[in-house]
């Protein structure tokens, strides 16, 4: 099952958020629609939603989008502050 959808918002413009982020911000394959910005030290911002959504149009279920997140993006290891994984206030996702 997919999480509920939020009102749409504007396209971000790759290159534009790309040209504020620092070099060694993490740009993850394949996740580049769950990126909602750049954070005020130039790391990339990803809605933790969006990833969501990205991983189950590619065909996972929503516990293995979690899962794959779980162990393959937040269990990285970049650093400090190499990259911002934002879950939104009042997202609510199947159990």
């Amino acid at each position: 099952m997919m999480p509920p959808k939020r009102p749409e918002r504007p396209q971000l413009d790759l290159d534009f958020i790309m040209d504020g982020a620092v070099d060694e911000a993490i740009l993850f394959d394949q996740l580049e629609d769950a990126i909602v910005g750049v954070d005020h030290n130039g790391y990339l911002v990803y809605s933790h939603e969006q990833m969501l959504r990205c991983f189950m149009e590619q065909g996972m279920t929503q516990e293995e989008a979690f899962e794959w997140i779980d162990f393959n993006i937040l269990g990285f290891n970049g650093g400090d502050g190499f990259t911002i994984i934002m879950q939104e206030r009042g997202t609510k996702y199947d159990a």
